[in-house]
């Protein structure tokens, strides 16, 4: 008579056992998957000077596009022209966003990376303004 009265106890400490390991196990993989998904963008705006001719900011543009085969740490790059309706550039043309993991990668690698330093001096004589912004991705 206990025994029937044992074995669904028994089970359902069973199981709340299993979905409690299960449940923890789902939130330390979105934990991994949550610190994996965090990224560090750099967000880079250009107003070229008027005298720079369009070969030039195409070379630039090269330039900038192909420090991702040299500098590891950055996780994804893209670029492109102002296309907002919009009257709120202040005539900046070119916008890049390169992305990192951490502040590091950024600070300590890229930053002082001696391709990066040879392309920022590369574009000096090219630019009127630029802007940055960095933030971290939700």
């Amino acid at each position: 008579m206990i025994m029937k009265h044992l074995k669904p106890i028994v089970v359902f400490a069973i199981c709340s056992i299993l979905i409690g390991s299960c449940a923890k196990k789902v939130e330390s993989q979105n934990e991994i998957s949550m610190e994996k998904e965090k990224r560090l963008r750099h967000m880079v705006i250009f107003k070229f000077n008027d005298s720079t001719s369009t070969e030039q900011v195409d070379k630039l543009n090269s330039a900038f596009a192909d420090l991702p085969n040299h500098i590891t740490e950055i996780k994804d790059f893209e670029w492109g022209l102002n296309d907002s309706p919009e009257n709120f550039h202040q005539d900046f043309t070119h916008c890049y966003l390169v992305t990192f993991t951490s502040e590091e990668d950024r600070d300590n690698v890229y930053t002082p990376h001696p391709k990066h330093q040879a392309f920022v001096a590369s574009l000096q004589p090219h630019l009127e303004k630029v802007f940055v912004v960095d933030y971290w991705a939700n």
